[in-house]
């Protein structure tokens, strides 16, 4: 009895002192190691995404910590028009859009033509890429630099918005 009394009295004078910690958990509620999938819309194959390490979190954020290759298919699905690759990339699901960051490599595999940045967006829904960093673009026999780029999504139809130069290379 008197134990009782003792332990009711303890715990009521310091129920003030225990605190419940809840340790939110922060971490992907999904992860898929070595990612190959195919998107498509409406029967047609739209994108090649393969990833080492794919990552979705609770607010809908996608990542892809280890990098993304991504394959871009011509409007009829039936062959590879352009690819994309980047060391980093996150997805923005509520404004649907992607961050790319780390050695980004956007190529049109029709003109060889091949952008080089540090920093690149991709908008799906509109179809285009755009990068407000440094860019290099080496088309043919010349490469184009500059701050700023607004491509469509197969890289066909580009602009560098503030460009610095041309410069000729002679391959030979």
């Amino acid at each position: 009895m008197f134990r009782l009394l003792i332990t009711i009295l303890f715990f009521s004078c310091s129920n003030n002192n225990f605190q419940k910690i809840e340790e939110a958990y922060e971490g992907p509620v999904i992860e898929i190691k070595d990612l190959n999938t195919f998107f498509s819309d409406s029967a047609q194959v739209k994108f090649k995404l393969k990833a080492r390490l794919y990552q979705v979190y609770s607010s809908g954020e996608e990542k892809y910590p280890e990098g993304l290759d991504m394959d871009i298919f011509s409007k009829n699905s039936e062959s590879i028009s352009a690819s994309f690759q980047a060391n980093h990339v996150i997805k923005y699901e509520n404004e649907n859009y992607f961050k790319a960051t780390g050695n980004v490599i956007l190529f049109n595999l029709e003109t060889n033509d091949e952008l080089r940045t540090e920093e690149l967006f991709w908008y799906p829904n509109d179809e285009k890429f755009i990068s407000e960093k440094f860019v290099t673009i080496k088309t043919g026999n010349e490469i184009h630099k500059g701050e700023g780029m607004v491509s469509n999504q197969n890289f066909s139809d580009y602009e560098i918005l503030k460009p610095s130069g041309i410069i000729e290379i002679d391959e030979n």
